[in-house]
């Protein structure tokens, strides 16, 4: 999980668009929500992911639920209140189900930033606060087929890479080629784009990859031989703001 921005409501919503879709799911309990202006702008402030899980809500096997933070059946006034709705997988959705956030909070990742709240160890979420360990429970976010193996997954990946980063690192230094330099930087370029926001599980990568001492080495020695450029940097440090501690 990490912090998001909300976007501004969609024009779509007018107060009068708002209270006219409150009615109707007060009477007919029509999924009111499940508008096509609602959801692209929901997507779009997410990166397109779980604003909980972060896994991609734009792949074909995947479906986006609009998720109603203070839930639809004890509050029917914000069905379609913008500041109450975000994007959410099936999976977390049926998780917090009609959980009561007023008597038991839990993260909402468009108000409070979650690495205030979470860290992670041995690829398992555990909470810093008490918001953070009740939100654990509630989405469901240490279920071990669908998340904690897949950080797993993250995790071997990333090893690997870092590797072959290392091996690249070696050809340069004994040939000398811009050819080789530049697969070098590639590879490393490829390693912090998938810490940006925008990736998938972008969380528990950029814990994964900025907490990895061989690759922490491997900037290093970078900069020492000046192959570390601007673009590196910068992708360098917006991969900061998303790192969990290690708890």
């Amino acid at each position: 999980m990490i912090k998001l921005d909300r976007a501004p409501k969609p024009d779509f919503l007018t107060d009068e668009k708002v209270d006219e879709l409150v009615n109707e799911f007060k009477e007919n309990s029509t999924s009111v929500w499940n508008n096509e202006n609602i959801k692209e702008a929901l997507l779009n402030s997410s990166y397109g992911k779980c604003s909980y899980c972060e896994c991609d809500l734009t792949e074909e096997s995947k479906y986006m639920e609009v998720e109603h933070f203070e839930d639809k059946k004890h509050n029917p006034d914000k069905v379609v209140l913008w500041e109450n709705l975000l994007p959410a997988c099936k999976k977390c959705n049926g998780a917090k189900s009609t959980h009561d956030v007023i008597a038991h909070p839990i993260l909402n990742p468009y108000i409070q930033d979650p690495k205030d709240h979470l860290s992670i160890r041995f690829f398992r979420m555990r909470g810093l606060t008490k918001i953070g360990k009740e939100s654990i429970d509630v989405v469901d976010l240490n279920n071990q087929e669908r998340l904690v193996l897949k950080r797993f997954e993250i995790g071997s990946q990333i090893a690997n890479s870092i590797e072959i980063a290392w091996e690249r690192h070696a050809t340069y230094r004994t040939n000398g080629r811009t050819q080789s330099k530049n697969r070098l930087i590639s590879l490393v370029e490829g390693i912090l784009l998938e810490c940006q926001p925008k990736a998938i599980y972008a969380a528990t990568t950029a814990t994964v990859v900025l907490t990895d001492t061989s690759f922490s080495e491997l900037i290093k020695v970078m900069k020492d031989e000046e192959t570390w450029n601007e673009y590196l940097e910068e992708l360098y440090k917006n991969a900061q703001s998303l790192v969990l501690q290690c708890a």
